[in-house]
């Protein structure tokens, strides 16, 4: 079975994990597959959006697999490659859960700009439970996203989050139905995908910023010179006068 499932529409880039039997676990091979697809979205001007999923109906992903960390295949600087390039592919990133996460799979769901999950799925790292200390990384990341104290809750206590905590502590962004999910995705997916690019990286990476160490104003000024001076203004003003969408270039 192939671990990872990649496929494109139009402006919609959508990544599948693939491997239910094992609550789409990830091994190094599907680490390896992963970010070969994220290398060919780099240069890929055409896709606006990435929309990432999991396959089956029970996990949205159980993070590194356990298996492989045992006989050392996989470890966790190795699945720390894998999220700190996903958190910065240039792109918005959509996380369509379609079940619980757990370990690095709840990391994955972080690394997205996006979440929606479904009614039920709930979310747990049991880093503390086995002993291992969670990558350093992806403690700053639990952190900034979701603040110290949830992040103590996650990662120190191990306490099972269920769906009304993970949207009380702002992990969750949109809830709905199982059988809804992959319509709900799609369409929020191919919303993000109608907004002006130079605008949406500009925003994306000043956010991005703005929670860092490394905040700075005279760079997201110029990002936004560059896109007051773009052809994708011009094009967003005269559609906006002529009561008609936008067709944004990029440019």
């Amino acid at each position: 079975m192939t671990e990872i499932l990649f496929s494109t529409t139009g402006p919609v880039a959508r990544l599948k994990l693939n491997t239910p039997a094992r609550h789409n676990a990830m091994t190094r091979d599907g680490v390896e597959c992963f970010l070969q697809h994220l290398d060919w979205l780099e240069g890929q001007s055409q896709i606006r959006v990435l929309l990432v999923t999991g396959s089956g109906e029970r996990t949205f992903c159980s993070g590194a697999s356990l298996q492989q960390i045992r006989t050392g295949e996989m470890s966790g600087e190795l699945f720390e490659t894998l999220t700190d390039r996903l958190a910065a592919l240039p792109l918005p990133k959509l996380a369509a859960m379609n079940g619980s996460a757990y370990g690095g799979g709840v990391e994955i769901g972080l690394c997205c700009d996006f979440r929606i999950g479904v009614r039920g799925m709930t979310a747990l790292v049991p880093a503390a439970r086995f002993g291992l200390c969670y990558p350093p990384n992806g403690i700053q990341r639990f952190v900034r996203t979701l603040g110290p104290g949830t992040a103590k809750r996650l990662l120190v206590a191990a306490e099972h989050f269920d769906t009304d905590q993970l949207l009380r502590a702002g992990y969750l962004h949109r809830v709905t139905d199982a059988e809804k999910l992959a319509a709900e995705a799609d369409a929020w997916a191919a919303q993000i995908a109608t907004r002006a690019p130079l605008a949406v990286r500009a925003m994306l990476s000043a956010c991005d910023l703005a929670v860092g160490p490394d905040w700075d104003a005279d760079r997201v000024r110029n990002w936004m010179e560059q896109c007051n001076a773009s052809a994708d203004l011009q094009e967003g003003l005269q559609a906006a006068a002529e009561k008609r969408e936008p067709e944004f270039r990029g440019r």
